[in-house]
């Protein structure tokens, strides 16, 4: 099974994305300007004052960000290294977040680590994914309540962002695992006092294809939002890729996504299902998965936080033809995540060490040389700054 990548906290950019400062995309706030930069849940922050370009009456901003980490694990699958050192992040975000006409260009090498999954080295992933350029959009924003993006956009779908940088986490949950990541399309962005919605036309799971359909409900009431989340491929699609899983591509998934957000604390609670049709282009047949996790983050200074994430999904395999959603047919996975930051100015560093432990699977299609390994444990130390 290929990760795709992760909620609502995506929509940076997305009119909804004025929320997200005090919310789940958002919960940490961001120094501004400016408000279209991929959001953040924290620890780590971007530069407040950012390099710029004066634009007429407007400006152009530029934010870098650079990373790398050192890494370690357990039950190795074949063709992984057990060790490794590679890039997290080289990157470069070019914006024009002022006026009705706006923009966002984010280009560079990436990895998007999901646990449970091998290791892609950064050159790899990017070149096998969505490329240099893995985020690029305009935004017509004619009053400040209503806006529409077009482009290669973050998805609405669950609560993780693609990018290490802008998670709690190292490394993405079990969970992002059946959620698409980045996709291109068209979205229109509405608010409307506490509620903000939007509701986007996209080729899911970068597939080609215009065939999704994805949208989200939000209410925000200071400290506390609740998001429903519902997106899924309206017609089969065949295509299967590293970046496109054919079984995903052709799922519906549904979130509710609970998010507080205090002086000290961030927690966020969510709930995730997801069902995939009889495909007979593959001879699969239906099967569906459910999910819960729990991300928290506690401040304890100005320099040191301590995120920790848990996770459980199960998926149901009503025939021996299922489609698989995990590590084989009714297969499911627990997960815990503790990743210490410490930051300073626009510094961070942060070990991680993760647990994913799974039951039920296909022989073959576990961890270690010969699939039969029930848990890997893994250790991310990561490190980097923010231009």
């Amino acid at each position: 099974m290929i990760k795709k990548f992760a909620p609502w906290q995506r929509l940076a950019g997305a009119a909804i994305a004025m929320v997200a400062a005090a919310s789940a995309g958002g919960a940490a706030a961001q120094d501004a300007p400016p408000p279209l930069l991929p959001s953040l849940s924290g620890p780590i922050s971007y530069n407040p004052k950012p390099l710029s370009v004066s634009l007429g009456s407007s400006k152009i901003y530029i934010t870098g960000i650079a990373s790398g980490y050192l890494g370690t694990q357990s039950n190795t699958t074949p063709g992984v290294a057990s060790s490794l050192a590679d890039v997290s992040n080289a990157q470069v975000i070019i914006q024009k977040p002022e006026g009705v006409f706006q923009f966002l260009v984010q280009a560079g090498l990436y990895s998007h680590e999901t646990l449970g999954l091998p290791y892609a080295r950064a050159a790899a992933y990017t070149d096998a994914t969505y490329g240099p350029v893995p985020q690029a959009w305009v935004k017509i924003a004619p009053s400040a309540a209503f806006n529409i993006q077009a482009g290669i956009l973050p998805t609405l779908i669950g609560l993780e962002s693609p990018f290490s940088f802008q998670n709690m986490n190292i490394e993405r949950g079990v969970l992002w695992g059946q959620e698409n990541v980045l996709t291109r399309g068209v979205q229109a962005n509405v608010t409307a006092g506490k509620i903000s919605a939007g509701l986007a036309l996209t080729d899911g799971f970068f597939s080609g294809k215009f065939n999704w359909l994805s949208g989200i409900v939000s209410y925000v009431d200071g400290p506390h939002t609740l998001s429903l989340v519902l997106g899924g491929a309206l017609n089969r699609n065949a295509r299967s890729t590293f970046s496109t899983p054919v079984v995903q591509n052709n799922s519906t998934i549904f979130n509710v996504i609970y998010s507080y957000s205090g002086e000290k604390w961030l927690v966020q609670p969510y709930f995730q299902y997801a069902r995939v049709p009889d495909l007979a282009f593959n001879g699969t047949t239906r099967a569906d998965n459910w999910g819960v996790g729990v991300l928290a983050r506690y401040k304890i200074d100005d320099n040191w936080a301590v995120p920790v994430r848990l996770e459980y999904i199960d998926s149901n395999a009503p025939r021996a033809s299922a489609a698989n959603f995990l590590y084989g047919p009714g297969s499911n996975a627990f997960s815990l995540t503790v990743t210490p930051t410490y930051t300073w100015d626009r510094f961070f560093i942060r070990p991680e060490v993760s647990l994913v432990q799974v039951s039920g699977f296909t022989p073959g299609a576990a961890f270690g040389t010969t699939g039969l390994e029930k848990s890997q444990v893994r250790g991310r130390l990561e490190f980097g700054v923010v231009f």
